[in-house]
C-alpha cells in the first residue's frame, strides 16, 4: 500500500468526520443537546421527533462510511454476511497484525452500537411510531461518542500517519 494511497484514505476519513461533527452542530444549534426539559419540550412535536431521528441516521450512516473505507482501503475486506453491520463495528474494534492499529476502542464501540441499533429501526418504521425516550437516550449519548469516536480516529489517523513515513 503506497503513502498515496493511504492520504486518500485519511483525507476520506476526515471528510467524514467533518460530516459527522456538522449533524452535531445542527442538533446543538436547536437546543436538542441542551437540558432534558427542553429537549423534551421539543421532541413533542411528531415533525421534529422525526427530523431528529433522520440526523441520527445520517450520523451512523457516516460513521459506517468511515468503517467502510477503513475495511476496504486498509483491511482489504468488507464484512458481507447478513450480520455485516455487527461484523464491521466489530472488525474496527480490533487490530489486525500487520496491518493496523485498532481504530476504535471498545467503549466507542458499544456507544456506536446503539446507534446502529437505531437506525436499523429507523430504516424499518413509520416516523410515527418513533419512540420519544430512545430519541432522548440517543441525544444524551451523542456527544460523548463523538468525543470518543473523534479522539479514536485521530489516534488512528495519527498511527497510520507513521506507517506512511516509516
Amino acid at each position: 500500500m503506497t503513502g498515496s494511497y493511504l492520504l486518500v484514505t485519511i483525507s476520506r476519513i476526515k471528510a467524514e468526520m467533518t460530516n459527522i461533527l456538522r449533524l452535531l452542530s445542527v442538533l446543538e444549534e436547536r437546543g436538542l443537546l441542551s437540558d432534558s426539559v427542553q429537549r423534551k419540550n421539543k421532541l413533542m412535536d411528531e415533525f421534529i421527533l422525526r427530523a431528529v431521528g433522520s440526523v441520527l441516521h445520517d450520523f451512523y450512516t457516516s460513521v459506517e462510511n468511515v468503517f467502510k473505507i477503513v475495511a476496504r482501503n486498509i483491511d482489504g475486506l468488507l464484512p458481507e454476511s447478513n450480520e455485516w453491520h455487527v461484523e464491521l463495528l466489530n472488525q474496527m474494534s480490533i487490530a489486525i497484525t500487520k496491518v493496523r492499529p485498532v481504530v476504535i476502542n471498545k467503549k466507542t464501540r458499544d456507544l456506536l452500537n446503539e446507534f446502529r441499533g437505531f437506525r436499523h429501526i429507523f430504516r424499518n418504521i413509520y416516523g410515527f411510531n418513533l419512540i420519544r425516550e430512545r430519541l432522548e437516550h440517543l441525544l444524551e449519548l451523542l456527544p460523548q461518542t463523538v468525543e470518543f469516536l473523534e479522539t479514536d480516529i485521530n489516534h488512528f489517523i495519527e498511527e497510520i500517519g507513521e506507517i506512511i513515513t516509516n
